[in-house]
């Protein structure tokens, strides 16, 4: 099959909507389909606020009217547009749940002091077009690969009519990454007895990545627990904002604006457990990268932890995490218990072809 898939995101191996597309399409031309990875970034210039999305579609079609027709094309549900279905039957592939996203979004904007309360305002009327659009996108599309189990029963729920061409697929490191995933893991070891726990959090600095909730949870541990640190990875500048200054004076919170992949295992090493503290989450790939490093996690039960929990039973815990933590047990083996067998993205390719493939068929 000739298939496209198309990332709203540009193109890094640092985020984490891009990865998903990026991989999928490797591992499909591994198994002999013509598919590759697309972007619509950088959009043309004079694109606001007010017109991104439309000149965002408007690209996604030009692409496609010039490069097609394609046999499929999997598109995130706001740009699967009509006039895209001419150049490809369409597949909406889910890299977030979009309507709880911009739910998110609409309580972010006016909420905060800044921008002011009428451009808040006109940022929620927006969200209508949009919502009505991600609406539109999935009635259009034959077929909807949810992220995840969570997604896919809050869309069976609220979306019965859909069950026929509704689905789900799961998320992966790159293959190129595990060995160092693995060498942490292998290296690990116990924590003594008595001494602080450092906690890695990974995620850009937004309300769905639950920071209000993360930022309490410190106000109490800084307080309860003396000997603990906290490091907030991948969140920019605007996490120093909102923290007190004497909890990064006195080294018991410690930010770290931005990382590369390729410092990603050191971050993983010098830390002992996780924290993922979303309200709403597309799946965290974080997730999987702290817990193959041999990290406990203490998760709230969004994104991939309900699919991760049955290969994580010790190590995928509740947040917050108690007040005293007891020793950690023996890790999983992942390739004993089926993990690495399921979560790696030539499984995720083989099942999103044979899904794809009865769905177009009529199966």
């Amino acid at each position: 099959m000739r298939i496209l898939l198309v990332s709203h995101a540009p193109l890094t191996a640092e985020l984490g909507a891009a990865q998903s597309a990026l991989h999928l399409a490797a591992a499909l031309r591994d198994r002999g389909h013509d598919a590759a990875a697309w972007s619509p970034v950088p959009l043309p210039p004079g694109t606001r606020w007010w017109s991104f999305l439309r000149r965002q579609r408007e690209a996604i079609e030009a692409f496609a009217a010039a490069h097609g027709p394609f046999d499929v094309i999997d598109t995130p549900a706001v740009s699967a547009s009509h006039h895209l279905a001419r150049w490809g039957c369409l597949v909406v592939r889910s890299i977030q749940p979009e309507l709880l996203y911009l739910w998110q979004e609409v309580l972010g904007s006016l909420g905060q002091r800044l921008p002011p309360l009428p451009r808040a305002l006109v940022h929620a009327a927006l969200a209508i077009p949009r919502g009505i659009a991600i609406v539109s996108g999935w009635r259009r599309a034959r077929f909807i690969f949810c992220l995840g189990d969570i997604e896919l029963s809050w869309m069976l729920q609220r979306f019965p009519r859909w069950r026929p061409k509704l689905g789900s697929y799961a998320c992966a490191p790159a293959s190129s990454e595990r060995l160092a995933l693995a060498e942490i893991r292998c290296r690990r070891q116990p924590r003594p007895e008595g001494e602080g726990v450092r906690f890695l959090w990974v995620g850009r600095w937004a309300t769905h990545k639950g920071t209000r909730r993360l930022l309490r949870w410190i106000a109490e541990r800084v307080s309860s627990t003396p000997a603990d640190t906290i490091t907030l990875a991948g969140c920019g500048d605007a996490a120093k904002r909102d923290l007190p200054p004497e909890w990064l004076r006195s080294g018991r919170v410690r930010v770290v604006p931005s990382f590369s992949r390729t410092e990603l295992p050191e971050l993983l090493a010098s830390h002992d457990a996780g924290l993922f503290t979303s309200t709403v989450e597309g799946w965290g790939l974080s997730l999987n990268e702290m817990l193959e490093a041999g990290m406990p996690v203490f998760a709230t039960e969004t994104g991939g932890v309900a699919d991760l929990r049955p290969f994580f039973p010790e190590s995928l815990r509740p947040f917050p995490p108690p007040d005293r933590i007891e020793p950690w047990p023996p890790l999983e083996d992942l390739e004993a218990n089926g993990y690495f067998a399921r979560f790696n993205w030539a499984a995720i390719a083989k099942s999103y072809e044979e899904v794809l493939g009865a769905s177009l068929h009529g199966g």
